[in-house]
């Protein structure tokens, strides 16, 4: 499609992880591809493709972005197989998603859908590249870095997210891109709060 008809909107959040919080615990959930992928409520299943499909997934990925340009990476970059499933005319299935599909898709995206997204562990964060269906692409950076003096201690998660579809559609993406962005956050802080309280029992025990 020519790029004439395509248009992008970038979202960025910041989110306070914290003073009980390390970088390295978000780290160790960001570089969890299982987890991460858990996060997607309406995830109704994923398989892990081929080696080959990395390569042909990364043909269509702007140079900045192929890897390794977007950190350290030694191999392959995993792609995943995802199928969503979302309830229909609900306001459950309006509300439900945290990724690149918001309330929006319901109206032009059959109930269920798959398509494939990549994730790149990078040294202060992650990557994450979706192709999803009706020319839908998106770019999102997660880094973690230490919290500025007025942002208090603790770590902070930063979230850049870039959305490309054509000029009809984005009119619809932007009206819930943000609050599915902030959901997101949300719900990887309560991912990894799980995951600290899980591993503060282990120690307990052992």
């Amino acid at each position: 499609m020519s790029s004439i008809l395509n248009t992008s909107t970038t979202i960025e959040t910041a989110t306070h992880l914290g003073p009980n919080i390390t970088i390295q615990q978000a780290l160790s959930l960001l570089h969890s591809n299982e987890k991460m992928l858990a996060l997607n409520p309406i995830r109704k299943s994923h398989k892990l493709l081929p080696e080959s499909s990395s390569v042909a997934f990364f043909k269509h990925v702007p140079a900045e972005n192929k890897p390794p340009a977007t950190g350290e990476y030694d191999g392959i970059i995993p792609v995943y197989e995802i199928v969503e499933t979302m309830e229909s005319g609900t306001a459950e299935g309006e509300a439900q998603s945290g990724s690149w599909r918001g309330g929006w898709a319901s109206r032009f995206i059959p109930d269920t859908i798959t398509y494939e997204s990549s994730l790149q562990n990078t040294p202060s964060g992650m990557v994450s590249i979706t192709h999803a269906p009706m020319g839908v692409h998106s770019i999102t950076t997660w880094v973690v870095r230490e919290a500025t003096e007025e942002e208090g201690k603790g770590p902070v998660l930063e979230k850049t997210g870039k959305v490309t579809s054509n000029r009809m559609l984005m009119g619809f993406i932007k009206t819930t891109l943000q609050e599915s962005y902030e959901k997101l956050d949300r719900d990887f802080v309560a991912a990894l709060e799980r995951d600290i309280a899980g591993q503060q029992e282990v120690e307990k025990i052992t």
